[in-house]
């Protein structure tokens, strides 16, 4: 299981980074981490999503669909509401059911942030399931996330489930890799949560998909403030850096001004790295190597 604490961490004595206290998030209505427009197609993320005649709950619930279904975004965002404990917009949509275009209104959590979809027509879905609150000082609130993978006829293969601590980034991407010289693995989806201001980190999360199973793999974080610290992490796959078979390899560098330019500032830098061996079915880091 992914730990919560990164944002805890010091880097080189700075201090804490952000507090764990949040109350449910909110995203904004014109924008957000789906980065949804008018015109745009989305897919269903969660098992049911309720269509309703308008864009509040007490609305009637005219239909239902189900994960991997795809619909027209067709209006700007609505007034949201708080629901999986998180808040979102409504949008209004279209879609087909048995060859007849219907339309109403879904709530935006309900939908996917990205799909990404593999040569054989396998679709890789991610979202939010909800929002959760922490039950101890050592863990962030966080959203309960995952990954789902629907075969080319659009039926469910497996699940994979991560938290992620939202801090504000602003928008989300995601790729399918190859297997990059991991045995056993037959794709690898990085899923990214990206900061664009300072203080804001970036992180991306690796799954890895073995025709049975998706898998955890180390995943990589980077946050920096402009003229006081940065902090990166680079992962490279046996395909990439050549050296042992079946390891992950993980370069960290941290830098901290030390002085007071502010045209070219001087940065105290330290450099380390981490490896991760891979066994075809999970990892584990290598307390030493060469």
């Amino acid at each position: 299981m992914r730990k919560l604490i990164r944002c805890y961490f010091v880097i080189l004595g700075i201090g804490p980074l952000y507090s764990n206290a949040q109350e449910n998030p909110k995203f904004d209505d014109n924008f957000n981490l789906w980065n949804i427009q008018t015109g745009q197609q989305a897919t269903v993320f969660v098992a049911k999503a309720y269509v309703r005649k308008q864009p509040n709950l007490k609305a009637a619930i005219t239909d239902s669909l189900s994960t991997g279904n795809v619909v027209t975004i067709t209006s700007p965002p609505f007034k949201g509401n708080i629901i999986k404990n998180f808040y979102a917009p409504w949008y209004e949509i279209s879609y087909c059911e048995g060859g007849i275009k219907k339309t109403g209104f879904i709530w935006l959590g309900l939908l996917a942030l990205g799909k990404q979809t593999a040569s054989d027509g396998s679709q890789y879905i991610y979202g939010f399931e909800r929002f959760t609150k922490s039950s101890n000082e050592q863990e962030q609130d966080h959203f309960s996330t995952a990954v789902k993978i629907l075969d080319a006829k659009g039926d469910f293969l497996a699940e994979h489930a991560f938290p992620f601590a939202y801090l504000e980034q602003t928008f989300s991407q995601s790729k399918l890799l190859p297997a990059m010289g991991l045995q056993n693995v037959k794709q690898i989806i990085r899923i990214a949560f990206l900061g664009e201001a300072c203080g804001i980190p970036s992180e991306y999360y690796y799954v890895a998909w073995t025709g049975q199973h998706l898998v955890d793999l180390p995943g990589r974080y980077a946050v920096s403030d402009a003229g006081v610290f940065y902090y990166d992490e680079k992962i490279l796959f046996p395909s990439e850096h050549g050296k042992k078979n079946q390891v992950i390899y993980k370069y960290i560098e941290e830098g901290e001004v030390i002085d007071d330019n502010a045209k070219n500032p001087n940065f105290k830098v330290t450099k380390r790295t981490e490896a991760f061996q891979w066994n075809g079915l999970d990892f584990e880091k290598l307390p030493t190597f060469k």
